[in-house]
């Protein structure tokens, strides 16, 4: 009997309908969970009887030569592609003043909840399964007012393919073996049922484990428009419905990530599947190879009745063989044919060619010849640009990550329950609340930027601070106190403190209402600029006049600090030249310069 279709319906048993459904789903798909149970065993060179993590050695094996080249191409795009750390941010569409506050907190808030819910460390393993796989899933979900993230392996996902044969599925499954103890912990009420449930000991028993562990469906339906109720969120065992509640937002919880996306259908299509082909026949031609080199030992043909002893058959130089009748033949076979050699090489080529990966790449090696850091680096570019369109997939996966993050922050708030995190500055960390900085989906438009692209070998580094160096962006003693430890980072935030201390000035001033006065050790003239640009686009944004004062109130504090600083500088201290004097005898180039451009800052009109 087919399984009612319709298992998110009202009035019905929930637990019994999903268990049919998926079991059914399950039934025709077969061939999905072998294809990848292949494809791990191919990446990690073993034999696995499923993807539970149970490994045994086959039956009759031999200790054979592997070359894996499924394992180093994966982990070459992954170390390339998963290293950066993609950080959402968010942009106000013609919003006002109060609304790009929010957008800027929003994008802390966003990089506080990346770090609390370890998302970049769950994010390359994410995407190693999608090379392995063709699709890695990563699940972002709400436990006690907290929000968290956990990779999903792909079979515990289960989609309908005629559903999905647009990849735009209406219903979704997660299947997932639970310790009867955690789900107790989890639906105490229920905890007769969960104990009563079918442990998976109770189907397979041809493994011991350590835990009793029941089989868990997680389903969820989306609701079919805006307002329609009829979406639908279900936890069941197979005796029993441990939660039934709607279903609100029109996303399943779940962040996916394809290697290659195929023409139809939802899942996509990995980089070891496109390997498979070439790693089986690379196994052969190594096992053949292996074969005929233990083969390939010399040999002594004896004639039977010639009485020839085994120990006249020896190294020994000028050693004295006696025989009667024909003499031994010693015979020594041809080694392996370098056509086999030559046919290893081409697949090799046809291994980098598919995976975008050079040769030097996957052995961390750079090309003879390239020495220079602009080289290097212009080679590296050249290596990122194969794979470009899944670094981009990568990219995109933090943007759903955000989106969804928000959507559960926004559901948290909605429940009375206080939902803050810890954003992470520079300087201080700063607590932020969600209720400050909610925004509605059509105010704000999300993009997607890498954190920091510095080198981090200090090789690279040292090539960085010479480049710099002939740039002019560094001094001789500057990078002189770089050669011992190259610690690029301290050094820029040396060179942009002054712009970083503006920066944080003009921030108080706008966001918090809080005046900063200027200090005569500070870069005036940089701070002038700076001011006068931001009042500017404060004015344009609308900002309230009282916290325009205070930037007005700093632009006067600095210019009148300006002009005392200079009527100082010039005045004649007692016992020295005058001004003629001074000019005759010529004057210090950067003084003179300081004093110029603080004569402009003076004299430029001030906002009134």
């Amino acid at each position: 009997m087919k399984p009612n279709k319709y298992w998110w319906n009202d009035g019905v048993d929930k637990h019994e309908l999903v268990f049919d459904t998926v079991e059914q789903i399950a039934e025709n798909q077969n061939q999905r969970p072998k294809d990848n149970l292949n494809h791990a065993r191919l990446y990690g060179n073993a034999y696995f009887s499923d993807l539970r993590g149970v490994t045994s050695a086959p039956r009759n094996s031999k200790n054979r030569v592997t070359l894996n080249i499924i394992q180093s191409m994966c982990d070459t795009v992954t170390a390339r592609v998963a290293k950066a750390k993609p950080m959402a941010t968010y942009l106000t569409t013609g919003g006002s003043w109060a609304m790009q506050q929010k957008a800027k907190l929003l994008t802390k808030f966003t990089e506080g909840q990346f770090y609390q819910a370890d998302v970049y460390k769950v994010a390359p393993k994410v995407f190693l399964d999608a090379c392995v796989f063709g699709t890695g899933v990563m699940k972002v979900y709400e436990e006690d007012s907290q929000i968290k993230v956990e990779r999903v392996f792909p079979d515990e996902i289960i989609v309908d393919d005629l559903e999905s044969r647009y990849a735009e599925p209406r219903q979704m499954f997660q299947q997932k073996l639970v310790p009867k103890d955690v789900l107790v912990a989890l639906f105490p009420e229920a905890k007769k049922q969960i104990e009563e449930a079918s442990s998976h000991e109770d189907r397979d028993t041809e493994y011991y484990y350590a835990s009793e562990q029941v089989l868990c469906i997680e389903a969820w339906h989306l609701p079919s428009s805006k307002g329609s109720n009829d979406g639908r969120h279900v936890i069941a065992i197979d005796n029993f419905t441990l939660l039934d509640e709607e279903w609100e937002r029109d996303t399943f919880p779940f962040c996916f990530i394809r290697w290659t996306e195929r023409l139809l259908g939802f899942w996509g299509q990995g980089l070891a599947e496109q390997l498979t082909g070439i790693q089986v026949e690379i196994n052969k031609l190594l096992r053949n190879i292996q074969e005929q080199m233990h083969l390939a030992t010399p040999k002594v043909f004896v004639e039977a009745g010639s009485k020839i002893s085994k120990a006249h058959i020896n190294n020994e130089i000028w050693g004295i063989i006696e025989y009667a009748g024909t003499p031994p033949t010693f015979y020594v076979p041809k080694t392996v044919s370098g056509e086999i050699f030559s046919h290893l090489d081409r697949l090799f080529s046809r291994a980098y060619e598919i995976a975008g990966v050079s040769v030097l790449a996957a052995q961390s090696k750079k090309p003879a010849g390239l020495e220079s850091g602009v080289a290097l680096r212009e080679f590296q570019d050249i290596e990122t640009e194969r794979f470009i369109m899944v670094a981009k997939e990568y990219e995109n996966l933090f943007l759903d990550i955000a989106e969804h993050m928000l959507d559960l922050a926004r559901g948290v708030a909605a429940r009375g329950d206080a939902y803050d995190v810890l954003s992470h500055g520079d300087e201080s960390i700063e607590k932020i609340n969600w209720n400050e900085i909610d925004l509605e989906k059509t105010e704000y438009a999300m993009k997607v930027y890498p954190t920091s692209l510095l080198p981090t070998t200090p090789a690279a580094k040292l090539q960085k601070v010479i480049e710099m160096l002939q740039a002019g962006m560094l001094t001789q003693q500057e990078s002189r106190a770089l050669l011992d430890y190259p610690d690029l980072e301290a050094v820029n935030q040396l060179a942009t403190a002054s712009q970083e201390l503006f920066n944080k000035i003009i921030d108080e001033a706008i966001s918090k209402g809080r005046y900063n006065p200027p200090e005569p050790f500070m870069n005036l003239a940089m701070g002038v600029q700076m001011v006068q640009s931001a009042y500017l686009k404060a004015k344009i944004d609308n900002v309230p006049e009282k916290r325009l004062d205070l930037l007005r109130r700093f632009l006067q504090d600095a210019v009148a600090m300006l002009a005392s600083m200079q009527q100082q500088a010039m005045a004649p201290m007692p016992g020295q030249p005058m001004e003629q004097d001074v000019a005759q005898q010529g004057a210090r180039p950067g003084a003179m310069a300081e004093q110029e451009m603080a004569q402009e800052q003076i004299a430029a009109p001030m906002p009134t």
